[in-house]
């Protein structure tokens, strides 16, 4: 039995991992749990960079339509303990359900190295990898067993917002195939000394393009 943690509304990452899951034909039983928005978007940022849902289907549409199991809310006694879950969108995760379930998180970062919010931003400004990683969740945020890490192709055309969706196609997709990566990982990585970045901040966000160009440049040289 696969979980899937997220929203009870349209949700962009939800949709497009579900639809991800039916297409490749996955035989295991489908249990999405879904729960309120438990915030209110307070910030805009200067690059909007995260695709957003192009359909107005709530998961429980969708679970409707492809016959997967659905409930508001997280419910331990519906999914068997070990179980995998996949987190397309949740709140805080208690660290009993971490230690009951392998809990998978994908990353739009390049772990260790880049932690927190706004990841891709953050790799730019700082000069790190671009990539993403599917990990398990453990003791510490965006890090802990690593089940993949991908650098992100970077092309001599291309643009900020190319990239940006480039990276989350990957992480979808890295989603799905860590269901059958995660019983072979045996890498560990803790948090070092690289920060958990919040949002960034506006005036760092207005020079990104720029540096994003110079990386293009450098990588492509």
């Amino acid at each position: 039995m696969i979980g899937v943690l997220t929203y009870n509304i349209p949700h962009r990452k939800t949709y497009d991992t579900l639809c991800l899951l039916k297409a490749k034909g996955i035989n295991e039983k489908i249990v999405v749990f879904a729960e309120s928005l438990h915030y209110e978007k307070k910030f805009t940022p200067v690059l909007e960079h995260r695709p957003k849902c192009n359909n107005a289907l709530t998961p429980k549409e969708l679970c409707k339509n492809f016959n997967y199991q659905y409930y508001e809310g997280f419910k331990e006694n519906e999914i068997p303990e070990n179980s995998k879950i996949l987190v397309c969108g949740s709140g805080i995760i208690s660290h009993d359900l971490i230690s009951k379930y392998k809990i998978i998180n994908a990353h739009p970062g390049y772990l260790p190295n880049v932690r927190g919010l706004d990841a891709l931003k953050w790799a730019i400004y700082d000069d790190q990898p671009i990539g993403v990683t599917t990990h398990r969740l453990g003791e510490y945020v965006d890090a802990g067993l690593i089940i993949d890490r991908q650098l992100v192709p970077l092309y001599l055309n291309d643009t900020f917002h190319a990239v940006a969706h480039r990276q989350y196609e990957m992480e979808v997709n890295m989603l799905v195939e860590a269901l059958d990566k995660i019983e072979s990982t045996t890498e560990f990585v803790e948090p070092q000394n690289y920060p958990l970045r919040k949002r960034m901040p506006h005036e760092k966000e207005t020079i990104i393009i720029k540096l994003f160009n110079e990386i293009i440049q450098k990588n492509n040289n």
